[in-house]
């Protein structure tokens, strides 16, 4: 069986020889591409299981790269990046990328990045192109970094079996669709915004119980975002704002806790009996308007969403 192909795009030669040795040296086979036009004639000869690839290059930038990427071989994508700003990053999520990691990057945890979404990669299925109102769910395990610099290997399996064991089984149950890793989380779309917030809670009823709650230091815990808007359904992906507003309200949840955008819990009133706690109005980051957030577990005296 042959090793799974990881382009590298950076014009920093420097920086893309040393991320080339290390992928080869952990199994991966290698291309290394100094710009657009290198990525292009690669893509003639080969198809690759992983795009790496460096957002700030001159002449055609990354995002315009990650656009062309996701119109033909559809490949995932991890954006490194030294100075763009968030809306960048932002947009090229967006665009569709998978996942993005700081320079300079550390080499253990870009690998183990990479690792996590070939493995997942196989669950996300396709659907034809459409444009909807969708239920998002964002979530993602708190002190990821840490955990894979103070066991990479065992971080590593113990997400795998949280994905194995809680994960899949139970969007099955509630009827959910994955769409995309995020390396140490993912993305997930629901039919009704009940299904959503149902399934959230019980992942984090769940997680609470099980092993990894007591993994090194502190536990594994996740945060939570549940957020309904408009998405566009591309091949693989979801994009758009439904999924932009699920990965804000996620990044303000408590670890082991679910934040519910404002237009989440009006699809939730009177359909749930799940308490949720007003904490006010919220600027969510690269979100124009703030909006009010409700958050789960209630920690003083919440209630269930009112018809």
């Amino acid at each position: 069986m042959s090793n799974q192909m990881i382009f590298v795009v950076d014009d920093d030669a420097g920086a893309r020889d040393m991320v080339g040795d290390y992928l080869r040296m952990h199994g991966f086979d290698a291309t290394l591409c100094d710009g657009g036009a290198d990525l292009r004639e690669a893509l003639r000869h080969a198809t690759p299981d992983l795009v790496v690839l460096d957002l700030n290059m001159p002449g055609e930038d990354g995002l315009s790269l990650i656009r062309y990427l996701k119109q033909t071989c559809g490949c995932p994508i991890i954006m490194l990046t030294a100075t763009a700003s968030t809306i960048d990053r932002v947009v090229g999520l967006e665009l569709g990328a998978d996942d993005y990691i700081a320079k300079p990057c550390e080499l253990r945890e870009l690998v183990a990045r990479i690792r996590s979404i070939l493995r997942r990669i196989k669950w996300s299925p396709a659907r034809n192109s459409e444009r909807r109102l969708a239920a998002i769910v964002a979530f993602d395990l708190v002190d990821f970094t840490r955990f894979v610099h103070d066991d990479e290997v065992g971080t590593l399996a113990a997400l795998d079996r949280i994905f194995a064991e809680v994960v899949v089984p139970t969007l099955v149950q509630w009827h959910g669709v994955l769409f995309k890793m995020l390396g140490d989380g993912a993305l997930v779309e629901f039919p009704s915004v009940v299904d959503a917030m149902e399934w959230a809670v019980e992942f984090q009823r769940t997680m609470a119980t099980r092993e990894e709650a007591n993994f090194a230091r502190g536990g594994m815990k996740f945060r939570v975002g549940v957020a309904v808007g408009d998405v566009i359904v591309s091949q693989l992906d979801r994009l758009g704002e439904g999924v932009a507003l699920a990965a804000r309200a996620q990044e303000i949840a408590r670890p082991a806790g679910i934040a519910v955008t404002e237009q989440a819990y009006q699809f939730l009133r009177g359909r749930t009996s799940i308490e949720l706690e007003d904490i006010g109005v919220r600027q969510l980051k690269n979100i124009a308007t703030p909006m009010r957030i409700w958050t789960w577990p209630a920690t003083s005296g919440g209630s269930a969403p009112e018809g």
